[in-house]
């Protein structure tokens, strides 16, 4: 098949300023390719049926939209091209085993000079869509969750690093060090030999460290636990670089060389929910100050709506679940609950089933902290379902 000139392959990690750069991207009037592929380990363990995910996808893409009549022949090739582009890449089994991502989004048009891979922190449900922005939404929540966590696993003799959030966790490295098993020996000499275990002990915990540090400046994580026995918990948390000390959340026993990585997020599961906890009552207790007199708290969809767009949100609270229709300004952007014509331009808005998920975005835009709202869910809604704290 001939192909006209193919853009090269744009790679990144899902954040707020990914989020924003696409939400931003200019099509020129052409149609995206929009393939979501979730590799949830009990559902994709493998590549051959992660590989079958995408084909079933693409093929039904190529059917839905390849074939419509609604398209002109031109157009018909182009996504064409597209699909064969896509699979062209997949093709390649490492694309299909990203290092520490769940799942991958792939937006691809090349009329519009368009072919990005971003490599999602959590599974998501896979689907297909061509229209004439990349389709975004399944995004939102994602970047909005409450940082990623990595568990630092070690023994005396391994060290494994996963990392994720808090629904999956992904082995990213190992580290499997011939340090020699205890074993009893009587006198002096088991003195000695009980000695050089320590060293070597020792020595291995400041690789992995130092391993730990090295992955910090890449793939950043905000929260971090250590687990393995008990008696080397503290000798762990000693060796750590300063950053990423004050990271720790917590530790846990668990067997470093078995355990896999759904057994760590659950035995991780209370700390998870505790440091989640303590940040929503942390954000809760600053907007109930804010909405004392003089404050700078807003509740409600539409006063949240209306500091959005005057970029003054510090800090949006959303109810975990909630959704409510609204308009946007397919002209300035502004979010309304409204669809009267836009105040500033006069243009008509256009409707969205879900205006919270134009909402996410635009606070992550303005680099403001996103916190969905899970376990002190009766707190916030004793004022409402959506609310937020002002820069001033």
């Amino acid at each position: 098949m001939h192909h006209r000139h193919l853009p090269h392959v744009r790679r990144s990690e899902l954040t707020s300023g990914v989020l924003a750069r696409l939400r931003r991207i200019d099509t020129h009037g052409h149609s995206v390719l929009s393939l979501y592929l979730g590799f949830d380990p009990s559902q994709m363990p493998n590549l051959r049926e992660r590989q079958m995910q995408a084909n079933s996808l693409l093929e039904d893409a190529e059917r839905r939209y390849a074939a419509s009549d609604e398209r002109t022949h031109t157009e018909r090739m182009a996504l064409r091209d597209d699909l064969q582009m896509v699979r062209d890449l997949l093709a390649d089994e490492q694309e299909l085993a990203p290092e520490s991502a769940q799942g991958l989004a792939i937006f691809c048009s090349a009329p519009a000079e368009i072919f990005e891979v971003v490599r999602l922190p959590q599974p998501v449900d896979p689907m297909v869509a061509v229209e004439e922005r990349p389709l975004i939404e399944p995004l939102v929540e994602l970047a909005a969750a409450p940082g990623r966590w990595c568990a630092l696993l070690v023994s005396h003799r391994a060290s494994r690093i996963l990392m994720g959030t808090r629904a999956h966790l992904g082995e990213v490295a190992g580290v499997l060090d011939d340090v020699h098993r205890r074993h009893s020996q009587g006198g002096w000499s088991q003195a000695r030999y009980q000695r050089g275990i320590e060293v070597e002990t020792d020595e291995h915990i400041r690789a992995t460290c130092a391993l730990l540090l090295e992955r910090f400046k890449r793939p950043a994580f905000d929260h971090l636990i250590i687990g393995g026995p008990a008696e080397l918990h503290h000798r762990v948390e000693e060796e750590l670089h300063t950053e990423l000390r004050r990271l720790l959340v917590g530790c846990l026993e668990i067997d470093v060389e078995r355990a896999a990585p759904q057994d760590v997020l659950l035995r991780a599961r209370p700390l998870i929910e505790a440091e989640e906890r303590e940040r929503e009552r942390q954000s809760l207790g600053r907007l109930e100050e804010g909405l004392a007199p003089g404050g700078h708290g807003a509740v409600g969809l539409d006063e949240v709506l209306e500091l959005l767009n005057e970029g003054r949100v510090q800090t949006l609270l959303v109810a975990h679940g909630f959704a409510a229709p609204g308009f946007v300004c397919p002209s300035c952007g502004r979010l309304s609950t409204s669809e009267s014509p836009c105040p500033l331009d006069e243009t008509t808005p256009e409707r969205r089933e879900d205006i919270l998920e134009c909402a996410i975005e635009d606070a992550l835009d303005e680099s403001a902290e996103v916190v969905v709202v899970r376990h002190e869910l009766e707190r916030l809604l004793a004022h409402a379902a959506i609310a937020a704290l002002a820069r001033y």
